[in-house]
């Protein structure tokens, strides 16, 4: 598992704790059990399903106290008959941390699939030396160094403790004490400590060990960079749509509404222009359930008509989703978003609809989603995108041109309505230290994988006036051009990837003139923006139904999954071209023909790395659709496959998890299906003996002899 270790040093005492190599927690990974054809898993018990899957484990080696220590948590329906279980890890009345297995049962009740991500159990577990409130106040300390909290508690239920919500929390913290299984095979109590922050939603998971030290951070928020009207407002037109078509299932609460704040099962939207995780209480009452405001795109996102646009159309985009993924399996037992499950899955896991936060104040250029636990309602941000067009660069020669720019002059340089009019000079990406002479030039630079920053510094190093950038990938907002290097001193603007390439066809004698634009572009809104609300509910998919898609490898897992949802319900290689006012879209390349392959997978940042798994996506849409096969079958691999995908997943594991799901529901087209998902993933270099690392990966474009005919 990829594992954040926070550099806090906790004392109690006079004395501070020792650290061995077996006090640190295990790095197991879960082994995966797979049926051949024909052939079920083998399993003696006559009992229940969770029975059954403990002989199996026991069988397999797993001691009688490990085998015993399974708790059954759900058993939902799937695709052809199967029957999905999954279940955590409880030890002495504790649950183990990161413990968990799913196991399919066949139409027969043949158990085919199990994931055994269960700890062994050996000895007696030993115990805490440090309170549920010594445990929140180190993680705290790491996390928030400057937040006082009271600690004062509140609520208690089994091993779990609430402690007071301050103005700093979106919700109160808590923590559980739990098993933790530590390198050395020993398991020792500690605690799981859940803090959630108004600003920035930042829902983070602290594993705190008994002595107070900090074992393993883990953040349950995405932040990303993408686009949606039922697409959005350059693709389709605004249009009235129907609510639920299942009148038993109904999207919205009986009662009053207003235009700005819709509350219903499975999302409540509302306008938190005002950045405190709260309704701003402003709109007009609506009692009927029709909410028909129509949009003025000539006019800012922040008027009164444009916010009960956006807050109406992310409460029907996340219904949509909802809908459509529950009829692919992503259902109450595998941990969907609903306020009432209907009498289905566990009462525990219901009351987490999703809170939907319209034109978000606390940011630009962005969104994020936070995925707490099962029965916790996740939070969604959505931003207003500043677009492009603030800036101008006016090209005077070979040709006459001017071309839209995003820019800034954040960084101290100054552009008044003049502009400089200066050579232009091509130096590649600009990651590296620019050898060119630069004075009196305006640098161009390729979009590239480093930050904005790290560019425009090069290009101010080498002499440059001002800097061009033919877009940007970066890890930190990629299309807001400001940035943390108070070092630098010149302006800096972005065109689109288009516009670039027109620029470096024409090098020769080119001059220009960077200047700001006398009018400033209306913002735009990523909650009408399907591309960015679909990417966003993704990660809430994957959270929940795989878990740990933390790290370098399983970020860019679930990133690139994120993509996949959106360029295949809109059926459409590019990702959010509307908001970030560019038909080339945000990310680096389309996935159409994508030119990186699994090698390139590097560790550098998520979302660049996780544009492979993207590409991966979008050649199975391809290649399903150029066989007349539905999308609709293919969502069901996607969703169904992650109940066999372990968690902190590779590429491969990801790859796996479809096939388990193509062999045990394809029925008579499952061979046919399955050389389709091999010939995508083989495509991208993850194919037969490909590994993924940390790092770095193993790649392979082999698909298995005898799959394809």
């Amino acid at each position: 598992m990829h594992r954040v270790i926070a550099l806090v040093s906790v004392f109690l005492g006079a004395a501070a704790v020792t650290v061995s190599a077996q006090d640190v927690p295990s790095n197991r990974k879960a082994r995966v059990h797979r049926a051949e054809a024909g052939r079920p898993l083998p399993t003696t018990a006559k009992a229940s399903r969770a029975e059954r899957v403990a002989d199996f484990l026991r069988n397999q080696g797993a001691s009688a106290e490990t085998a015993r220590s399974l708790q059954a948590l759900s058993e939902a329906a799937g695709r052809a008959g199967v029957v999905h279980l999954r279940a955590e890890q409880q030890v002495a009345g504790l649950r183990v941390h990161d413990a968990y297995v799913k196991a399919a049962f066949n139409a027969r009740g043949e158990l085919m699939h199990v994931i055994d991500g269960l700890a062994p159990v050996a000895g007696s577990i030993g115990k805490a030396r440090v309170t549920e409130a010594q445990a929140l106040k180190a993680a705290l300390a790491a996390l928030h160094p400057g937040v006082r909290s009271d600690l004062v508690e509140v609520s208690r239920s089994g091993n779990v403790v609430g402690y007071a919500k301050s103005s700093f929390f979106h919700a109160s913290p808590r923590v559980e004490r739990v098993a933790i299984p530590m390198a050395g095979g020993a398991m020792k109590t500690g605690y799981l400590v859940e803090t959630w922050s108004e600003a920035k939603n930042q829902l983070h998971e602290t594993l705190v060990g008994g002595d107070g030290r900090i074992l393993e951070v883990v953040s349950r928020t995405n932040t990303d960079s993408y686009n949606v009207f039922t697409n959005s407002p350059e693709k389709t037109p605004q249009s009235v749509e129907p609510g639920s078509p299942d009148p038993s299932r109904p999207w919205l609460f009986a009662g009053d509404h207003t235009s700005q704040d819709i509350a219903g099962n499975n999302v409540h939207a509302y306008l938190d222009a005002v950045p405190d995780g709260d309704p701003d209480g402003g709109g007009t009452t609506v009692s009927d359930g029709n909410f028909l405001t129509a949009a003025d795109l000539t006019e800012s996102p922040a008027t009164e008509v444009n916010r009960n646009v956006a807050v109406q159309n992310l409460f029907y985009l996340n219904n949509i989703l909802h809908d459509d993924l529950y009829s692919h399996g992503f259902t109450e037992a595998t941990g969907n978003f609903q306020e009432d499950n209907f009498g289905l899955g566990e009462p525990r896991t219901a009351s987490d609809s999703v809170n939907g936060e319209v034109q978000d104040g606390g940011g630009l250029d962005n969104a994020n989603f936070a995925t707490p636990r099962d029965g916790t309602n996740p939070r969604m941000q959505m931003y207003l995108w500043t677009g492009v067009g603030d800036y101008q660069v006016v090209v005077n020669s070979p040709f006459v041109d001017t071309l839209r720019a995003q820019g800034t002059t954040a960084f101290g340089g100054a552009l008044d309505t003049t502009g400089l009019t200066r050579n232009v000079t091509y130096v590649g990406d600009g990651c590296n230290p620019i050898s060119t002479d630069l004075a009196n030039q305006i640098a161009l630079a390729d979009r590239g994988t480093c930050n904005f920053t790290v560019k425009v510094k090069n290009a101010q190093l080498a002499g440059a006036d001002s800097a061009i950038i033919a877009n940007n990938v970066g890890e930190d907002g990629i299309f807001a051009m400001g940035g943390a290097d108070a070092t630098i001193t010149i302006a800096a603007v972005m065109v689109s990837k288009d516009d670039g390439t027109t620029l470096k066809a024409n090098l020769a004698g080119l001059n220009a003139t960077v200047r700001r634009a006398a009018t400033t572009p209306l913002q735009r809104d990523g909650d009408v923006d399907s591309d960015i609300v679909y990417h966003e509910y993704g990660h809430g998919l994957t959270w929940r139904m795989i878990g740990r898609m933390q790290g370098a490898m399983s970020g860019a897992v679930g990133e690139g999954m994120s993509d996949v949802l959106a360029v295949i319900y809109n059926e459409d290689d590019r990702v959010a071209e509307y908001s970030v006012s560019d038909s080339f879209g945000l990310r680096s390349a389309p996935y159409t023909n994508f030119p990186r392959t699994y090698s390139s997978v590097q560790a550098t940042e998520v979302h660049f790395d996780g544009e492979v798994y993207g590409a991966i996506g979008w050649r199975m849409f391809e290649l399903f659709r150029d066989n007349a096969i539905p999308k609709s079958i293919l969502l069901d691999y996607i969703v169904d496959g992650m109940n066999y995908t372990p968690a902190a997943p590779t590429f491969e594991e990801m790859r796996d998890g479809i096939l388990a799901s193509v062999a045990n529901t394809g029925g008579p087209d499952a061979a046919a299906h399955a050389c389709l998902v091999w010939t995508a993933f083989a495509q991208y270099g993850v194919g037969e003996g490909a590994l993924g690392r940390r790092t770095a990966v193993v790649e392979s474009f082999t698909i298995p002899a005898g799959v394809c005919p």
